[in-house]
């Protein structure tokens, strides 16, 4: 017994130690399982909110197509004839991918059908609900989402080292615009560009390396500047130019609602661009008065 004393008395301090220890961690980690839920609860009570701020922002997006619905442009957005337009079963399955990813960054979808007439005007509805209540900017973000949905990693770095902004690269993109887009953009054609147009071009040659968009379908369609800029001409230029390493300037034309899309010119820089300070339609149910387009800020 004074043995076994003797040998309790000599471990009996490293038992507390490793006891205080043993506590010390059961605190922390109790400090630290209150703080993972606390944290949980924060981004539930985040994710509730921001549920019931975007239910709110929709309610008055749904409240606006209702009334497009009912009373659709007869007209062009410069008062001529609207642009009739068959598309084919490919077209609406075109029209049917981008409009569910679209949807998917939305977080919201159209009624319209998925097939049919009323398909385009289904995929720009869900158009309206990127830029609904947002910044250009945050349209734009919004669109670059939607592009990188579409285009997974390998193939971006696939396209980087295979197509470059030489002949054959401002070419090829030229060409697949012209022939895969229209269902987008409507009918459009390759077009030739001189050194006086790139100074990558070598005097005496000519690249087909610009698609003329003849009468933009998106622009006609939506009749707004502000979808034109923050959900195609930005994102597209962007997405060219950072993530495929293929400089590409759009240049739409608001008085006969052309565009030109040149493969390996770089854009004018947007506080450069006359398209920031190009008012509304008057045709736009959203227009403003006096001064640039409201979505261009």
């Amino acid at each position: 017994r004074a043995a076994l004393g003797r040998s309790w008395s000599a471990w009996a301090p490293a038992a507390a130690a490793t006891a205080a220890v043993v506590k010390c961690r059961l605190s922390v980690s109790q400090v630290k399982l209150r703080r993972r839920r606390s944290r949980r609860a924060l981004r539930a009570l985040r994710a509730t909110e921001e549920a019931a701020a975007g239910e709110n922002r929709y309610k008055s997006l749904e409240v606006f197509l209702e009334a497009q619905r009912e009373s659709r442009p007869l007209t062009d957005p410069l008062g001529g004839p609207l642009t009739p337009y068959n598309d084919s079963p490919a077209d609406w399955m075109l029209i049917a991918i981008f409009r569910q990813v679209m949807s998917g960054v939305a977080k919201w979808q159209s009624p319209l059908a998925f097939w049919g007439p009323e398909a385009y005007d289904g995929m720009l509805e869900v158009a309206h609900a990127q830029q609904w209540g947002r910044t250009l900017q945050q349209t734009e973000d919004s669109a670059m989402s939607v592009i990188d949905n579409l285009l997974p990693e390998e193939g971006k770095a696939r396209f980087r080292s295979a197509l470059k902004a030489d002949k054959f690269g401002t070419e090829l993109n030229a060409l697949i615009t012209a022939v895969f887009f229209p269902f987008m953009v409507g009918k459009c054609q390759v077009e030739e560009r001189k050194h006086e147009d790139l100074e990558q071009i070598p005097e005496g040659e000519a690249w087909k390396c610009a698609v003329k968009i003849e009468k933009c379908r998106w622009l006609e369609r939506s009749g707004c500047v502000g979808m034109c800029a923050g959900l195609c001409k930005r994102p597209m230029q962007r997405m060219f130019g950072e993530v495929l390493g293929m400089p590409l300037s759009m240049e739409p034309n608001m008085e006969d609602l052309s565009c030109t899309m040149v493969f390996g010119k770089k854009p004018v820089e947007w506080d450069k661009d006359d398209l920031r300070e190009q008012p509304c339609f008057s045709t736009c149910a959203t227009a403003r008065s006096q001064g640039s387009c409201p979505k261009l800020t």
